[in-house]
């Protein structure tokens, strides 16, 4: 990797050389134009040091700058044209032309902004006369996070099911949810136990929490959700990650509104900083949740995504589990503790 990219400095620099030459090799031989009427490519040739390819390299380069032209009746002889000359017939007509594209895009950029506010209104009044509205792709959603999050006034409930989130739709979230939070709107976010081990994720948490907002911890999966202002939400679209449904039935509203709260009282503080006692009390509430799933018979994949984590922390989790209860495998911790009622006894 050094290699190559220490020759691609070379080739750069030998470009940058050839350029500059090629500059003054140009400059000298326009010169020698202007100090005559009218010149031959032989007597420039014979009045440069330089090699003949290089010379007619460099008066063709004059020839396509306009600064030498043929002598009218006289091919063979090239008269020399003032540079202020050249530049309006060379750049002139693309001058002309970058400026009337210009006036385009401004015209095209002003007549859009003025349709926005006309497009925003009415698809807001059409998905608000629809109770249950489907948003099919990302830019849908994108635009309702953005409107309903700028007409909040009270409150955002939210909740991100799963472990790290991609740092791009960390990112994207940021300047939306400060701003939100600096308008003293209330947010509430519930993540998942193994959100609280991506850095990316608790430095996302740390600076909302700065601006005032609350986070939790849940240890078994919760749908992914939003709700603003207990009037509208935002949550999954059936096998289709890109999209949501767009919610407004207040039946519905009010039953999401009663989980989330269900699971923000039973949710754990997030650890903005890791200490020993956290780790051990996460540590034990997901191995009470991994009971409790053991119980209803699910099997081990099953049970690692919805507690959003990986397989093999799972199955360290349940080796404890195991180990704790004195069962052979996970089908006899079934039995233990579904009909002995070691549930009760050891993680109520």
């Amino acid at each position: 990797m050094e290699t190559a990219a220490r020759d691609m400095d070379q080739e750069l620099d030998r470009f940058d050389n050839d350029h500059e030459a090629t500059g003054q090799l140009m400059a000298e031989l326009f010169a020698h134009a202007t100090a005559r009427e009218s010149i031959s490519r032989d007597e420039l040739a014979q009045l440069s040091d330089d090699r003949p390819e290089e010379v007619d390299r460099a008066i063709e380069r004059l020839l396509r700058l306009g600064v030498l032209r043929t002598k009218t009746g006289q091919p063979g002889r090239l008269v020399p044209v003032a540079p202020a000359t050249a530049h309006a017939q060379l750049l002139m007509p693309a001058i002309r032309e970058l400026r009337d594209r210009q006036a385009m895009i401004n015209d095209a950029s002003a007549q859009l902004a003025h349709l926005l506010p006309v497009y925003e209104s009415s698809v807001m009044r059409r998905t608000g006369q629809q109770l249950v509205h489907h948003l099919e792709d990302v830019d849908a959603v994108r635009s309702a996070l953005s409107e309903l999050s700028a007409r909040a006034t009270r409150e955002i409930l939210t909740s991100q099911p799963g472990g790290s989130r991609p740092e791009a739709v960390l990112k994207e979230a940021t300047d939306r949810t400060v701003h939100v939070l600096k308008r003293g709107v209330r947010m509430r976010t519930l993540y998942q136990y193994a959100a609280q081990f991506h850095q990316p994720t608790v430095d996302h948490a740390t600076l909302f929490v700065a601006h005032g907002a609350e986070v939790r911890l849940v240890t078994d999966a919760f749908m992914r959700l939003i709700v603003f202002d207990r009037e509208v939400a935002l949550i999954e679209l059936l096998d289709n990650a890109q999209g949501a449904v767009l919610v407004r039935d207040p039946n519905i509203i009010h039953f999401l509104v009663r989980a989330f709260e269900r699971a923000w009282d039973r949710a754990l503080a997030f650890p903005l900083a890791h200490d020993r006692d956290q780790v051990l009390r996460s540590s034990e509430e997901m191995k009470t949740a991994i009971v409790k799933l053991l119980v209803e018979g699910y099997d081990d994949k099953v049970v690692a995504k919805r507690l959003g984590i990986s397989l093999r922390t799972f199955q360290r989790h349940l080796a404890e589990v195991l180990r704790r209860i004195g069962a052979n495998n996970r089908i006899h911790a079934g039995y233990l503790l579904r009909d002995l009622g070691m549930f009760h006894e050891k993680y109520a």
